[in-house]
């Protein structure tokens, strides 16, 4: 009989990272009543142009996270960067200098994550428009999808 069947936890590999040194994540409400979720074409669109392409993903992958555990979860930073595909330090893969943690800085410079400790993430579960003062910062095909969405009511309310 194996391990998985008899209901014993399956022993881990030296190679595999430590989940006990995780990253706790916790969902936020939407900061504001018209928001799109994470996954909606607006944060791709609009979004993406302040962000980067590393920190749209790994918005992403944390409401992923969040999603499928049905609340909070720890997740390991290290798995973490390896599933979105962003070199990671197994040392510190939340170091100063790790691309994971630029990652989130960005996310949280732009309100999508709060940082609510050291390894603790509050990720919303939907973002709101961007204010005029950020759509000054996004190329013109971003403003237009802005203004595209708001006015098809494309903004989901959650």
């Amino acid at each position: 009989m194996s391990a998985e069947i008899s209901g014993s936890p399956p022993s881990r590999r030296a190679s595999e990272p430590d989940p006990s040194e995780g990253l706790r994540l916790r969902a936020l409400p939407a900061a504001s009543e018209r928001a799109f979720p994470l996954d909606h074409a607006y944060f791709e669109i609009v979004y993406a142009p302040l962000v980067g392409p590393h920190s749209c993903t790994l918005a992403r992958a944390l409401r992923r996270h969040l999603d499928a555990a049905g609340g909070s979860v720890t997740v390991c930073p290290l798995e973490l960067a390896m599933e979105i595909g962003i070199r990671a330090s197994g040392v510190e893969p939340l170091g100063k200098r790790s691309n994971l943690a630029h990652a989130i800085d960005r996310l949280a410079h732009d309100h999508v994550v709060a940082r609510l400790g050291d390894r603790t993430l509050g990720v919303r579960v939907a973002i709101p428009p961007l204010s005029s003062r950020a759509l000054e910062k996004v190329p013109e095909t971003a403003r237009s999808a802005h203004h595209r969405f708001l006015t098809t009511g494309a903004a989901l309310e959650e």
